[in-house]
């Protein structure tokens, strides 16, 4: 039973958790209300004819804590623990040219995460109260919040013309604004 847990940590720390062993002490921002990103955050390198684009914000939506334990039965022994964050990896976030719109628009990419990371900490509070403890689960909704959460960035690229466009970026950046306050007791 014993060696049945262990694996299944190793499974479920691929999964939900990265493997941080590596990363400077000072490559990681978890989203915060009171700090907004600066170029000096972005720390990656990149070529100047890069294809995509000026900037490039990287960031996970990762659940925590790292060292969640799970049975041969699929349930999760600290599931009660469970929680998500939204994390900017400075190493892996880059800038060619950089302007105050630029920054904005790499922000709302960080606002966005940090959505989508409450929306995941509430179905997770949701989960939690029913008392549902398998792993399975946890694990579906997770990526289904991640895919969603791709899939705005995407939308939001496009429509802003990956930050060309101002007025659709303020627009953008109030929609995200107003969404992040609706949903402030999961912050």
């Amino acid at each position: 039973m014993y060696l049945i847990i262990i694996i299944f940590f190793i499974f479920v720390s691929s999964f939900f958790g990265q493997n941080l062993k590596n990363e400077q002490t000072d490559s990681i921002i978890t989203w915060d209300k009171n700090r907004n990103l600066n170029w000096g955050d972005f720390k990656g390198t990149v070529g100047w004819d890069d294809p995509l684009g000026n900037a490039m914000t990287s960031y996970k939506i990762e659940v925590i804590p790292e060292n969640v334990l799970v049975d041969e039965n699929d349930q999760i022994l600290n599931y009660e623990d469970l929680s998500v964050v939204a994390n900017f990896y400075c190493y892996h976030s880059w800038v060619n040219k950089s302007t105050y719109n630029l920054l904005k628009h790499e922000q709302t990419h960080f606002n966005i995460a940090e959505l989508f990371a409450r929306k995941l900490r509430k179905r997770f509070w949701e989960l939690k109260n029913e008392e549902e403890k398998r792993f399975s689960i946890y694990y579906s909704e997770h990526m289904k919040f991640f895919k969603m959460c791709r899939n705005m960035q995407e939308k939001y690229d496009q429509e802003t013309q990956h930050g060309n466009d101002f007025e659709g970026n303020d627009t953008w950046d109030m929609l995200i604004q107003r969404e992040l306050n609706s949903l402030k007791e999961f912050e």
